[in-house]
């Protein structure tokens, strides 16, 4: 594997800042007594995302952007059609993971982008199209040279107060997130610290990556709760407050398993109402908050 320190600077070479779009939301605030724990999405609420999520799943991208990633990774090109080509072979591989996830019994699987760039990369070698094979250091600085371009991400303005005060507050922390290796490499990177400084246990991070499966599966959630009470035994599930940015990926499962939940409706590139939707329609968070500073006034 690449070095995580090269990983983050390549991160922080490809980043710049970003502002939240206004959402003409009003925020619905109300003390919530009796939490324990705040859990966090990240794309799209801790950070703000380029395509609203990771783009692996919302992310648009094309043959030049491939080749862009491809030249940062340090991988010549031998082939004129290797842009295209290599995007159609990432298309492939991509849905054929997928596929094959489902297959074994989960509704919403997770590829791991290691394995989806490594078996593109030796297709795109066996095909000629680039000049040598590759190693487990191109496939993880592929993914990370990828995503950085199709979907750019930059810390939301208020998140480091956010945690900091909830910290002080003595609550525990933690993610329940779609993701893929690099996302908490790009974390640590963008919020220039460690996960643990920020106040996270590293207990409660539950990466879908790890997991092979992803929101808004219901057994995404109960899995975290699962683990959660093996090191929390004292918190309930109505003790936990989840905060996500989509009614369907975030607050239905959440609300689902019994926690306590708040919709983050402050950027407009990631607000996800999903009205449309029957398990969505009705449900209702129990806050909605345009600023993440605002949970602060509300436990």
């Amino acid at each position: 594997m690449t070095d995580t320190a090269t990983l983050k600077e390549r991160f922080k070479t490809l980043s710049s800042q970003l502002e939240p779009e206004e959402t003409g939301v009003d925020p619905v605030l109300k003390p919530l007594d009796g939490i324990k724990a705040v859990i966090f999405d990240f794309y799209g609420t801790l950070f703000i995302s380029g395509v609203g999520d990771i783009g692996i799943d919302d992310g648009k991208s094309d043959a030049s952007l491939l080749l862009s990633a491809l030249k940062g990774s340090n991988i010549h090109v031998s082939d004129s059609t290797a842009g295209e080509r290599g995007y159609d072979i990432y298309s492939k591989v991509v849905t054929d993971q997928i596929q094959e996830i489902k297959a074994s019994g989960i509704p919403y699987p997770e590829p791991d982008i290691r394995t989806v760039w490594r078996n593109v990369l030796n297709q795109m070698y066996a095909e000629d199209l680039i000049e040598t094979a590759t190693t487990a250091d191109h496939h993880d600085r592929m993914a990370v040279e990828f995503e950085a371009r199709m979907n750019p991400v930059w810390p939301m303005p208020d998140m480091k107060d956010t945690l900091h005060a909830l910290k002080q507050r003595k609550l525990d922390l933690g993610i329940i997130s779609n993701s893929q290796f690099y996302t908490p490499i790009a974390f640590e990177a963008l919020a220039d610290s460690p996960l643990r400084a920020l106040g996270f246990d590293t207990r409660l991070l539950h990466w879908s990556f790890e997991e092979n499966m992803k929101k808004p599966g219901l057994l995404f959630y109960e899995r975290f709760l699962d683990k959660a009470k093996k090191s929390h035994p004292s918190i309930q599930p109505g003790e936990y407050l989840y905060v996500g940015n989509d009614m369907l990926k975030d607050v239905y499962p959440a609300n689902h398993v019994g926690m306590k939940t708040a919709l983050f409706a402050g950027d407009l590139r990631s607000l996800k109402w999903r009205k449309e939707d029957a398990r969505t329609k009705n449900l209702k968070p129990d806050l909605v908050i345009t600023e993440l500073y605002q949970l602060v006034d509300c436990l």
